[in-house]
């Protein structure tokens, strides 16, 4: 069970494989699942040293895999897209952005939407809290920390490319002005980008902006980029009118404390007996990262662009 719901992982022989790869994979998997969680449960090192007794001509049965050129973790890969729930089971691994959102998609019961984004990402981090029983090595802290942020950035991505129509909304593809931003909202008087971030702003946001209408959106962890007034100032100056910041708990001490990077920002001002700070537009500067698909949905609203404005936004 998780989150209430419960779900039921199938008895391989009661499936139907698309091919010999998948079925090894999932017998020597499903012998080893105690049946009582879905969280890791399963020591990967353990498992691969004691247990995983698979040849590496079965494993390369499945035709994208060199066995002899990447760590036994990664000839699972193919099978663990094919079969997310398994790789929530395993403790002390390492695994592709790619995975771990199918694995949370699974687990919550949906695409990634600008609907469950935010619970999307919930579940990743349920999921990684609990995964590591031991110290990483150094190739597993810097793989971790890359794929962190390619989950923020493509978990945002995928919650706004739900607005796409490529004329009032669209993404920025073109390289040679990809500094401005990620996505662009067609309004006047100046059309609104939104620049998507992963973990921290400091600089990388700052350089997105160019005088133009623009808001920074992200997975932040650290509240204290946000109650700076020298760095709020900053963004503003170069055309920010938001910040939409993680409501949710993101960190370990977050969770602990059952808070989050906007409401410890939020904390912060109230606390110094201090007024939120406000965009050109006297509306709040510091928004909830959960309420970016409301407010870019009424923008769109209007059909209108003669009417569409950034004005009041």
């Amino acid at each position: 069970m998780y989150d209430g719901t419960i779900f039921n992982i199938a008895d391989p022989a009661t499936l139907a494989f698309e091919n010999d790869y998948y079925r090894i994979i999932y017998e020597t998997l499903y012998a080893h699942f105690d049946g009582n969680t879905l969280l890791p449960h399963i020591d990967f090192d353990d498992f691969i040293q004691n247990n995983f007794n698979i040849a590496p001509e079965q494993l390369a049965l499945n035709e994208q895999i060199k066995v002899q050129t990447v760590p036994i973790s990664k000839t699972l890969y193919p099978f663990f897209l094919r079969y997310p729930v398994f790789s929530g089971l395993f403790r002390n691994i390492t695994i592709s952005s790619d995975i771990i959102i199918a694995h949370a998609e699974y687990m919550t019961g949906a695409k990634c939407s600008a609907a469950n984004f935010i619970s999307i990402k919930k579940t990743i981090d349920d999921w990684n809290r609990v995964r590591w029983t031991r110290d990483q090595n150094l190739a597993e802290r810097q793989s971790g920390v890359s794929t962190l942020g390619t989950i923020s950035e493509r978990l945002l991505e995928t919650a706004l490319e739900g607005f796409i129509d490529n004329t009032n909304f669209f993404k920025n593809t073109n390289t040679e002005i990809q500094s401005y931003g990620d996505f662009v909202l067609m309004a006047l008087p100046n059309n609104l980008w939104l620049s998507v971030k992963s973990n921290f702003a400091r600089e990388r946001l700052l350089a997105s902006g160019f005088s133009t209408d623009i808001v920074g959106v992200g997975f932040f962890t650290d509240h204290n980029e946000f109650t700076s007034s020298a760095r709020i100032r900053n963004f503003q100056k170069v055309g920010f009118l938001a910040m939409y910041i993680p409501d949710i708990p993101i960190t370990e001490a977050q969770v602990n404390a059952g808070t989050s990077t906007y409401h410890m920002a939020i904390n912060h001002f109230t606390a110094s007996g201090l007024p939120l700070p406000v965009n050109i537009n006297g509306k709040p500067f510091l928004r909830k990262l959960s309420d970016i698909p409301t407010d870019l949905g009424k923008l769109l609203a209007e059909t209108n662009l003669k009417k569409r404005t950034t004005i009041g936004f």
